[in-house]
């Protein structure tokens, strides 16, 4: 998901341009007032009882009604005796049966919960599978993708141009699943059924593809694990732009990028630059994660999301200030950070928003140097908020953690979780750096050559705090203490005494904060290390100086 605050400072850096070629999506008014939907949270002791191991979903796509009509099967392994476990789907769809291998269950369905429950109870290690019947009108995007549900958009001359965005509600607001982070299938199989003539660009391998009469069946198959708001659907009379991505792990990788009829040639144009982005972060953070499947990018009547091996990618072919499409390396870079490093909980969502922040920043010293990232890096702090942890240690859902401000702002979860990277770097140097970096993404070498699913994980703060002290070799923790664990800036106190310049960190509680300090003096750039508390003195004369030239130290 692209902060709105990220999103205005490059709209207004950006010179003019024209009008995009593709429609924005037709607004439709909910007949109905929806409560508001989130992900993750507490887990429940009904859902805590099964771990999903497999979703079946079998849908089938009515534009003109604006409807769908399917059936998802969940298969699971019981991790404690369960009489009742429960899964989530908005209410605005309904449930007409659910049923197991053994016949009818009775279940419930309120406050966008389906509790089922089983006439045999589960014994803990029993491998099982419900299958949910349900349908209906989905509930419909208010404003994608920050405000999820589907888009029922058109093409130029009409077509139906369709798309799910689900990150901050959940897949349930599509389809019944479990809807938590940290319980991610091991594989997936979508079925979907839409009209003949147009095309379903989604997760996965297409396994096969057929059309009877005036409908069109596609089969996905997805062989990694992935996080539920990752599937989606995207439905257009697409046309696949084709090429190859000679990936660092030896593969040959196919990649594809959908666009309308009416994009084929901006599309072309844009699609060399991908493969550029792409081979990019494999220098920085490993192998693409995903290459025994497909990498794929996808027209869509929204801004964008990263939905696992099928990006979403709206920003109508515009080079961003920098001269590059920072939409698709922003959505890009969470192929590595947010689908093969998942975080366990969403109070860790700045592993994926963050982390992905800062490739980008990387990727502007990459092609303009270091003054750019500087000037990229104090763009950023200009607007952080600082009133809430970027890491909290409690459990979060997806508003709490994401519109945490409680007036409609982002969070800091991307620009201060890239200054906390910034800040690192400067820390521990770069050799360090880039080696955690790689690290937190394929803690084991040999993990950069599986493709089978088993190179994906689930990761907090902590590992990422364990992965830099290992590399670093030294102790960390006061600096994610400070910069992540609680909102509040540390500040710089300077003065100058006769010949020396004073330098003394106050951090926002008692605690060690060695944070070395840059400093130019005259021409001569240092680097002046800190003690854990008090004051250092740096002869001077009476030369100018300028403190922290180099733009890293994040600080009131």
């Amino acid at each position: 998901m692209i902060a709105s605050l990220l999103l205005l400072l490059l709209q207004q850096a950006a010179p003019p341009t024209a009008p995009p070629t593709a429609p924005v999506a037709e607004p439709v008014a909910q007949p109905v007032a929806q409560p508001v939907q989130t992900s993750g949270g507490p887990l429940t002791a009904t859902e805590a009882a099964y771990d999903v191991l497999h979703y079946d979903l079998a849908l089938e796509v009515r534009p003109a009604e604006r409807t769908i009509d399917g059936r998802s099967t969940m298969t699971a392994r019981a991790l404690e005796p369960a009489s009742t476990i429960e899964l989530d789907l908005d209410g605005s769809l309904t449930v007409a049966a659910v049923t197991s291998e053994h016949g009818p269950l009775r279940f419930a369905h309120a406050n966008g919960r389906v509790r089922i429950d089983f006439a045999e109870p589960l014994r803990a290690g029993e491998r099982f599978a419900v299958a949910v019947d349900y349908g209906g009108a989905p509930r419909v995007a208010p404003r994608p993708p920050w405000e999820g549900g589907f888009t029922w958009s058109h093409t130029a001359d009409g077509s139906p141009w369709i798309a799910t965005t689900c990150q901050g509600e959940g897949a349930d607001l599509w389809w019944p699943c479990k809807d938590q982070p940290g319980d991610e299938p091991e594989s997936m199989d979508l079925f979907i059924t839409i009209p003949a003539g147009l095309f379903c660009a989604s997760n996965g391998v297409l396994v096969s593809d057929e059309t009877a009469g005036d409908r069109r069946t596609q089969h996905w198959h997805v062989a990694s694990p992935i996080n539920n708001y990752s599937v989606a659907l995207n439905i257009a009379p697409y046309v696949a732009l084709e090429t190859t991505f000679d990936s660092v792990g030896g593969e040959s990788v196919p990649v594809t990028f959908w666009v309308l009829p009416e994009d084929v040639e901006p599309g072309r144009a844009l699609l060399p630059q991908f493969l550029e982005h792409l081979a990019f972060l494999e220098e920085l953070c490993g192998p693409y994660p995903f290459r025994a499947e497909k990498y794929g990018v996808v027209e869509t009547p929204h801004l964008g999301m990263e939905h696992q091996t099928i990006i979403a990618y709206g920003n109508h072919f515009r080079p961003g200030p920098q001269g590059f499409d920072w939409l698709h390396h922003h959505e890009l870079s969470h192929e590595w950070w947010g689908n093969l490093v998942t975080c366990r909980d969403w109070k860790d969502m700045w592993l994926h928003e963050g982390f992905a922040t800062y490739m980008q920043a990387l990727y502007v010293e990459r092609l303009h140097g270091p003054a750019a990232l500087r000037d990229a890096m104090a763009r950023k702090a200009a607007g952080l908020a600082n009133r809430l942890p970027v890491a909290p240690r409690e459990t979060r859902d997806t508003k709490a953690i994401y519109f945490a401000d409680r007036d409609g702002r982002d969070s800091d979860l991307y620009d201060k979780g890239a200054w906390a990277l910034h800040t690192l770097r400067w820390l521990i140097g770069d050799e360090a750096f880039f080696a955690a970096l790689r690290r937190m993404a394929y803690p084991d070498p040999a993990l950069e050559r599986v493709t089978d699913g088993s190179q994906t994980r689930f990761a907090d703060t902590d590992d990422f705090r364990i992965l830099a002290e290992a590399c670093a070799k030294r102790d960390l923790d006061w600096f994610f203490e400070v910069y992540l664990r609680q909102p509040a800036l540390p500040r710089l106190e300077t003065r100058r005494e006769g010949s020396e310049l004073v330098l003394r960190w106050v951090p926002p509680f008692e605690t060690a904060f060695p944070m070395p300090v840059g400093l130019r003096v005259g021409d001569e750039l240092r680097r002046i290390e800190m003690p854990d508390a008090g004051e250092q003195r740096v002869e001077i004369g009476d030369a100018e100086f300028e403190i922290d030239p180099g733009g890293w130290l994040l600080r009131e």
